[in-house]
């Protein structure tokens, strides 16, 4: 009784489990996503860097540091 009663319980199950398999990766790459990108807040932050002493964003050049990859030579700066 209970040997056919096996693959009836185990088809079932395994049904039921590609179902949801299948629900949680249509859910993952949904219209959820939005394209607008936001931050935790839903607000536009700055970053505190940024300001000057008035709270206005600064004029001043920022330093920036790149990494080269293996492909590009590196530049070297002389004085």
């Amino acid at each position: 009784m209970l040997s056919a009663l096996f693959p009836l319980v185990y088809g079932s199950v395994f049904v039921f489990l590609l179902v949801q398999a299948f629900r949680m990766m249509r859910l993952s790459s949904g219209p959820a996503k939005s394209t607008r990108r936001t931050d935790r807040t839903g607000l536009l932050t700055t970053h505190p860097e940024l300001l000057d002493a008035n709270g206005s964003i600064t004029g001043e050049d920022l330093l920036v540091v790149r990494f080269p990859s293996q492909d590009q030579p590196e530049v070297s700066i002389t004085d």
